[in-house]
C-alpha cells in the first residue's frame, strides 16, 4: 500500500508569499531600512527551506510544474540570504548594483517562463507568476541603474502578488478543510476534453 503524499501547495505559497511581502515592504519604503536584517532568517527558513522540502514532495508526487517553481523560488531566497550575509562583503560597492541586477534579471527569465507554463492551469497563478516577473524586472532595474523609483515601484507589485499568494495558499487550505472549492481560482476549463486543472485541490497545476 503507497503512502498517500500531502498536498504542499498551501505551506510552500504561504512560506513563499510571507518572506516577500516582509521584503517588499521594505524594497517598497514603507519601513526602516536599518531592520533588514530581519528578513534573513525567515528567507532562509521559511521562504528557502520550506518551499524545497514542499518541492521534494512535489516531485514523488508526480507535479513537475509544482517541483520546479517551488524547487526554484526556494533556493532563490537561500541564495539571497546567502550573498547578504557571506558574500556581500567580498564584492566591491561599485559592482554590487550590477551584480544584483543580473542575479533578479535571472530569476525574471525563470519566472516569465513559469508563467507560460502555468497558463493551462489557473489565472490567479498565471498572475501570481506574472507580477514576480515584473517585480524581478523592476529590482533588476532599480539595482543595476540604480534608480530608486524603480526599487520603490518592484517594492509595490512585490506586495500585490505576495497579497494574491496568500489568497492562492487559502484557497488550497479552505478546499482540504470544508472539501469543496470555496474561493475561486479560475480554474482553466480543457474544453477539447471537457476537463479542468488547476483547482485548489491540485498543486500548482
Amino acid at each position: 500500500m503507497g503512502i498517500k503524499m500531502a498536498d504542499g501547495t498551501g505551506w510552500a505559497v504561504t512560506a513563499f508569499s510571507t518572506t516577500s511581502f516582509m521584503l517588499g515592504l521594505y524594497n517598497a519604503g514603507l519601513v526602516d531600512p536599518k531592520g533588514l536584517a530581519i528578513v534573513l532568517p525567515v528567507a532562509f527558513i521559511f521562504g528557502g527551506l520550506m518551499q524545497i522540502l514542499v518541492a521534494i514532495l512535489e516531485t514523488f508526487s508526480g507535479n513537475p510544474l509544482g517541483a520546479t517553481v517551488f524547487g526554484s523560488y526556494g533556493p532563490f531566497w537561500i541564495i539571497l540570504g546567502a550573498i547578504n550575509v557571506w558574500f556581500v562583503h567580498n564584492i566591491p560597492a561599485s559592482a554590487m548594483g550590477s551584480a544584483m541586477a543580473v542575479f533578479l534579471a535571472l530569476w525574471a527569465v525563470i519566472s516569465f517562463y513559469f508563467t507560460i507554463a502555468s497558463l493551462p492551469t489557473n489565472r490567479v497563478l498565471t498572475v501570481i507568476l506574472g507580477l514576480i516577473t515584473v517585480a524581478l524586472i523592476l529590482l533588476s532595474l532599480g539595482s543595476g541603474l540604480p534608480s530608486v523609483l524603480l526599487t520603490r515601484i518592484g517594492g509595490w507589485v512585490t506586495l500585490g502578488f505576495a497579497t494574491l499568494g496568500w489568497y492562492y495558499a487559502f484557497a488550497h487550505l479552505l478546499q482540504f478543510t470544508y472539501g469543496r472549492h470555496v474561493l475561486p481560482l479560475g480554474v482553466v476549463v480543457r474544453k477539447a476534453e471537457g476537463t479542468t486543472v488547476g483547482g485548489p485541490s491540485k498543486s500548482v497545476r
